[in-house]
């Protein structure tokens, strides 16, 4: 028997307000921007086109480097901006495909969230968290 997230299309329980950030988007307002919003990662926008993902991790990796030198040198790490970090390589799914298409690509990838995209402009986010609300016992 098909489990039901087979039925179930991304548009059904994506989240459609998304926060997102621009490519200028400087360091030090992404890291107040996580602080304030429970997300793992926001699209990055260039006008109404998704130009890549920025995560925790991506700016955690950008501080990486930088914990063993000056604080001169640390505080400047925040001039940076999300186009220097984001990932543009991004796997998205469009609001028509099946859930089981974003679990796959979550799991495959290791994603936390996968962007909604529909001829290329942003449409929504999909979360693990969303499809765990789906999910139910059959």
């Amino acid at each position: 028997m098909e489990h039901h997230i087979a039925r179930v299309n991304v548009k059904d329980i994506m989240t459609k307000e998304v926060v997102t950030v621009s490519p200028d988007t400087d360091l030090k307002k992404l890291k107040e921007m996580f602080e304030q919003y429970d997300f793992n990662s926001f699209p990055v926008l260039d006008g109404q086109k998704m130009v890549g993902v920025v995560s925790k991790l991506d700016l955690l990796r950008a501080f990486s480097a930088g914990l063993h030198v000056t604080t001169g040198r640390f505080m400047k790490l925040y001039s940076n901006n999300a186009a220097d970090i984001m990932h543009t390589a991004t796997v998205y799914v469009s609001p028509e495909d099946s859930l089981s298409k974003a679990v796959d690509y979550m799991v495959e990838f290791k994603l936390r969230s996968v962007p909604v995209l529909e001829m290329g402009v942003l449409k929504g986010m999909i979360s693990r968290q969303d499809i765990i609300r789906c999910l139910m016992i059959e």
